[in-house]
Order: C-alpha cells, then structure tokens, then sequence
C-alpha cells in the first residue's frame, strides 16, 4: 500500500469520525457540518497531507486533505501543550493564509473535541500558501508557520508520489499520548563529561550511626516505659528512649555514688569556712576540693541517665539516644530483662550519607581523577550529583575487594527532604573531568530491549519509529548517542514503553482514535 493510498484509507475514517464528533457533544459545532458529512459520504479526496512542527511552547500535528479550488476542505489540527504535553482545551485558532499577495483568515472559536480544533476551508484561488495558526487562550499563546500549503486549481492537477509506505512505522494517536505520562524531546548537542561507569550503596556515615546499648543489668519495667519509640520514629539527641529499672544491688551502688558526692561537697564546703576563718590549714582545703572533684566526675557521668527523684524513691537508669536522627531498630520489649552491653536501639540520621561506589577493577586507574559524580537510585527517576548536594570525596579505596574485585570510592551527600533510604542501591557515574560536546538525550529515552539499547522516534504526530542507539558518555541524566539519531529528531522521553505495546498491537490506555 502507497503512503498516499494509506494517508486516503486513514482519512476518509478520521475525516468521518471527526466531523461526527463536532455535530454531536460539542460546545463549538459548524454550520456546514452537515453539508461536510454529506460531502464525505459521497467524495473520495485522492490524498491527505500531514504536518508535524514544534515551538517552544505547543507541537502541531495537522491533517488536512488535496485541497482543491472553490471545495471545502477541513483541516483536522492537533494542539499539545509542551509544558506538560496535555491537550489544548481552551482558546479560540486563527487560522491566516497567505500567498501572492492574497490573504483571509479561518478562526475556530474552541477546540471540536480537547486538543482538536477543525476548522473548514474554502479556497478561491491556486497556488502555494503560506499558513500562520494564532492560538489565542489562557491555557497557550503562540504563532506556529507552515509553509508550502498548495492548492490547485482543478482535480486533475493533483501529482501523487508513488512514494512507499515508511516501514516499521507505529501509530500511537494523538488521544492515546494525552492520557498518559508522555513527553519527547530534541536530540541537541550537549557538553557532557567523561564519567565511569558503576554500581554502588546509599550507606550512613560512622558519625550518623548509633547502636544505643543498656550500660546496667536492670528490667525494662512497664511503669516507666509507657512510651517506647516505635522504629520509624525520630529522636532528638539525649532524649530518653527507655528506663531500665536496676536491681536493688545496682541502685545502691548508684546511691552511693550520690552520696559519696554529697558528702564530698559537704566537706569542701566546709573545709573553705574553716579556711576563711583560719581555723583550717591550706593542706585541708585542697584535700577536701580533691575529693569533691573526683566524686563530682564520677557523679556527672552517672547523673547524666540515673534518675535519682523518681516517685516511687527507686533508682532508675534512663537510656539516651547519643545523636539525632530516626530509630532504625528497637531490639526491647516491656518486661525485658537487659544487661550491659545489650544493645537495645540503633539510631541513624539520614541527613547526611554516603554513596559508595564500587569501581570495576578495568577502569581502577581514572578514578583517582574523580571529583564529583552523578547517579541514580532504586525506585527514583530523578537524577542526582554530588556536587548540588553539597557532597565530597570522602575516600577513594586502596584495596581491591578480592570477590567482587572492584575498588570503593566513597562521597558523603546531604539527603534532601529524606529521599535517599539507607541500603538503596544506585547506578552511579564517576566524572573524570574531561569534557565533550556531543548529541544527547535523556536517560529515560533509553529502553532496553534484549540488551539493546532502543529509543523511539517521533516521525509524525501520530507517527512513531523504534530505533537501535549505540550509547557513550552519561552524565546528569543525559547520554550520549554515538549512533542511531540525528540533531533535532524528536525522541520519546517519557511513555517510551506504551509506544512499544502499540507496536506489538498491545491495547494500551485510551486506545481509539476519536476526532
């Protein structure tokens, strides 16, 4: 089948749905709609001319049919809002065509049906025009130029190409991509930095890590731990995590060290009005002072956790957590008995982490270059570098893991809003420094299907073209393509994987074309 024979076939049943769709629901119906259908039913247009452009805020993708003097012609256009690639719902087209001097204006109040607007056109002389659409609303305003719309003066002036259909091409309707996450993008040149490539681990810091362990024998009594932090929960340094409640041996001895200190106080005290009053000598005072300075060491330490006031006049040892951050683990229960060095809660602060890096062994000697790097987590499409987020080299390894037989490099990162977990495994780039200027897509292009890397093409509007890429330097979310595209083609970004169900005829959602 001809592209021109293929373009008819497709025509004849959009032109006929579309016309259908404006003379039944629309806000925005024609008064020739009738005469158009009636038109339709009976005349067969021998071809139909596509068009696909972008500017910077809207893609056009318009269809319209031979287009023939003194006939009525409608002109199927398709708005996409490139801010979030949405359908044009609001806002009056004006539709201004020109040539030789002659010029008149066709405006379609709204849209026929969300993003398609169908305005009918009746030329009165031939020739080549050029077409300015002025999309006027709150939602878009732009100026979109097409040029070379050609009319001529009878049917059989009309040249069809005996051109072949384009093979391997895959339709995926306007009405589909606007019903799911969709974007493209331009191939451009880039500058992009040379990186290596590795696998790697969001770990938390030896300063951000806490084990928090029981310091005395004692029972986690109920009474006294109504409140036990659930893991998840966060705590602030020194706040109380659990009470343990010593036997009577323990809390005697920690009386005694209260005690030991209040007597010791007692007699410095002392000691210094005997002194002032000379009825003491100097040797006595700084033995007293002595004591009391020992014993209020070893009291502090032990004042710290030990509630000494508590109602019931025991002795109770309160475990503190050493550092901010959330309770990853809470290894105690009511009731529990403990002993010194149980550890009963680990503690980390995921403000600040690190990315480990695992090097492969072949490309050990570029990394001692490395002074950023960017990289990609589990379950997160956002792309990170080390260097917005106020991140360094911590470390670079000098020993090879003998199993996996690769080197550490270790960054230490800030953790923005907490999005970075702790044991997340990440794809990580290396930047070497040295710089190109390539052509580059985003990341997400990228599919692989049996181990190739494919992106797909956006020929048409409607059209779209699956492609083998040989890939190169990542960097920022962006990669390099060392063959398969070319500047300006316009790729899939984001729905990449719809496309390629429609290609297997797979239905996906909102599968129908509804003009």
């Amino acid at each position: 089948m001809t592209t021109q024979l293929r373009r008819h076939t497709a025509w004849c049943a959009l032109l006929a749905l579309g016309l259908a769709a404006c003379g039944h629901g629309s806000d925005h119906a024609h008064p020739d709609e009738s005469r158009a259908e009636d038109e339709q039913e009976h005349a067969h247009p021998a071809g139909a001319t596509s068009v696909t452009l972008w500017t910077d805020n809207t893609e056009l993708f318009m269809e319209y049919p031979d287009l023939v003097v003194g006939q009525e012609a409608p002109f199927l256009i398709h708005l996409t809002d490139l801010s979030d690639f949405s359908a044009v719902t609001r806002g009056a087209l004006v539709c201004n065509f020109e040539s030789s001097g002659t010029s008149f204006e066709v405006t379609a109040a709204g849209p026929a049906r969300p993003g398609i607007y169908i305005p009918t056109v009746r030329f009165e002389r031939p020739g080549v025009y050029t077409l300015e659409l002025l999309l006027d609303g709150p939602q878009v305003h732009d100026r979109i130029h097409v040029q070379k719309v050609k009319v001529v003066a009878t049917h059989d002036d009309l040249a069809h190409s005996d051109e072949g259909e384009e093979t391997g091409a895959i339709s995926f309707l306007k009405e589909q991509q606007w019903q799911i996450d969709f974007a493209t993008m331009a191939v451009a040149e880039r500058p992009l930095v040379a990186s290596v490539s590795a696998l790697g681990e969001i770990l938390a810091g030896p300063r951000n890590h806490a084990d928090v362990p029981a310091l005395v024998h004692g029972v986690i009594a109920a009474d006294q731990n109504r409140n036990l932090p659930l893991p998840g929960t966060w705590v602030e340094a020194g706040e109380v995590l659990a009470v343990i409640s010593p036997p009577t041996e323990t809390g005697s001895m920690l009386m005694s060290v209260r005690n030991e200190f209040l007597l010791a106080q007692s007699e410095y005290e002392r000691a210094g009005r005997l002194y002032k009053s000379q009825a003491a000598p100097q040797r006595r005072l700084d033995e007293a002072r002595l004591r009391y300075e020992t014993s209020k060491a070893t009291f502090d330490r032990v004042a710290r956790d030990v509630d000494f006031t508590a109602n019931d006049g025991a002795v109770h040892y309160h475990v503190t957590s050493p550092i901010a951050g959330g309770v990853v683990e809470a290894q105690v229960h009511l009731g529990q008995s403990v002993s010194p060095g149980d550890v009963l809660f680990s503690v980390t602060d995921p403000r600040r982490v690190l990315l480990e890096a695992r090097v492969p062994l072949s490309h050990y000697r570029k990394v001692g270059r490395v002074l950023d790097a960017s990289f990609v987590v589990e379950g997160d499409d956002a792309n990170y570098r080390v260097s917005d987020l106020d991140g360094r080299v911590v470390s670079i390894g000098s020993t090879i893991d003998p199993v996996s037989r690769t080197l550490p490099v270790l960054f230490e990162i800030a953790n923005p809003d907490l999005r970075l977990k702790i044991h997340q495994f990440v794809e990580v780039a290396l930047h070497t420094g040295d710089t190109i200027v390539g052509l580059a897509v985003p990341v997400t292009a990228l599919l692989d299907e049996g181990g190739q890397s494919v992106v797909y093409v956006q020929a048409e509007g409607e059209s779209f073209v699956r492609r083998t890429v040989k890939t190169g330097i990542r960097d920022s979310g962006f990669v390099q393509v060392l063959d398969g595209l070319a500047m300006g083609e316009h790729v899939v970004t984001v729905g990449g994987y719809q496309v390629r169900l429609a290609s297997l005829g797979t239905p996906t959602a909102g599968h129908g074309h509804a003009h």
